[in-house]
């Protein structure tokens, strides 16, 4: 099957079919709702629950080809099915079949899914396009509920202690995780603006934050804001504050206000994106964003045909520690 790449982006068989395109296309899948991986197309195949939350975001006139997941849609001679990806509510691998053999996209996953989002679902495929964010052995990643788990005590000695705990994070994904857990903790949460007008979303799309509310007023309560924000005069009225990082970087996080960190991410680590290549057993690995060269080579040493698709070893832009909110 022939593949071009441009940015976050697959052409699919000489532009029939594109995933992820970074500029508008007549027609585009779009793996998740994420803004580095949508653009103004004209038409977009999505999950039901991606549409919802671009709808919220960018709003603009296009067109929806909504699918469950399962669902197959007919792209020429190509045939889509949207699987789920684990990475945030709607997202998906892109699984592509044709004349030429099979494809699987990931555009981000997280194998283990989340509190708000159901775990990877990944199909065998001939060829294999997976982001690598964290594909260096040196990323392992805790158990999700250890963590989760932690950054609860964390939020009740805060409270405790007469001291607002402030949790940093993304306002799409990482953000909903956040009160999600804290909800399940039956901890009162008051999220920033940006973050609970995504969970409007959330909502309407079943699921539920007991005890939440947007941020404002005096209330004693856990903030879940994005890190952007919290230097201003809406967060930090509710001095003194406690402020943790929720970041699969880690310590690197730290300062600037920052006293802790919590290892939660919504990618997968390296261990995740090693059990992701072996449940494809593809023909062919492309690797793509953070270490993408370093993920290939691994994967090299381990017998498969893999080929880094970027020119750089490391984090991209929107992937390095200093946005570690979207991670």
């Amino acid at each position: 099957m022939k593949l071009r790449f441009l940015g976050n982006g697959v052409e699919v068989a000489g532009g029939l079919l594109w995933i992820d395109a970074p500029k508008p296309e007549k027609l585009s899948v779009i793996t998740h709702a994420h803004g580095d991986h949508v653009a103004r197309h004209e038409t977009i195949l999505c999950t039901p629950a991606t549409a919802a939350l671009v709808r919220r975001r960018t709003g603009g006139e296009r067109t929806y080809l909504e699918r469950n997941y399962g669902e197959q849609t007919a792209v020429g001679d190509l045939t889509v099915t949207l699987l789920p990806a684990g990475h945030i509510l709607g997202s998906a691998l892109a699984y592509v079949e044709g004349p030429e053999g099979s494809l699987l996209v990931t555009g981000d996953v997280r194998l283990e899914g989340g509190l708000t989002c159901p775990p990877a679902d990944p199909r065998a495929a001939d060829m294999l396009v997976t982001e690598s964010t964290f594909g260096r052995a040196d990323h392992r990643l805790p158990p999700a509920d250890q963590v989760r788990a932690e950054m609860v005590a964390f939020t009740r000695d805060a409270l405790e202690a007469g001291e607002t705990p402030v949790l940093l994070a993304y306002s799409l994904g990482k953000g909903q995780e956040v009160m999600a857990a804290l909800s399940n903790a039956d901890i009162p949460v008051a999220a920033h603006g940006t973050v609970w007008n995504i969970c409007r979303t959330y909502r309407r799309l079943g699921i539920k934050f007991p005890r939440s509310r947007r941020l404002n007023g005096n209330r004693r309560a856990a903030i879940v804001c994005p890190p952007r924000f919290l230097k201003t005069p809406e967060v930090q009225r509710h001095a003194p504050l406690c402020v943790a990082a929720i970041t699969g970087w880690g310590d690197r996080t730290l300062g600037k206000g920052v006293e802790r960190s919590f290892l939660l991410s919504d990618h997968s680590d390296f261990d995740g994106l090693l059990r992701l290549t072996e449940r494809v057993n593809p023909k062919k690995v492309y690797t793509y964003h953070g270490y993408a060269a370093e993920f290939a080579a691994e994967l090299k040493t381990r017998g498969y045909d893999a080929e880094a698709i970027t020119g750089h070893s490391g984090p991209t832009e929107t992937e390095r520690p200093g946005m570690f909110g979207q991670l």
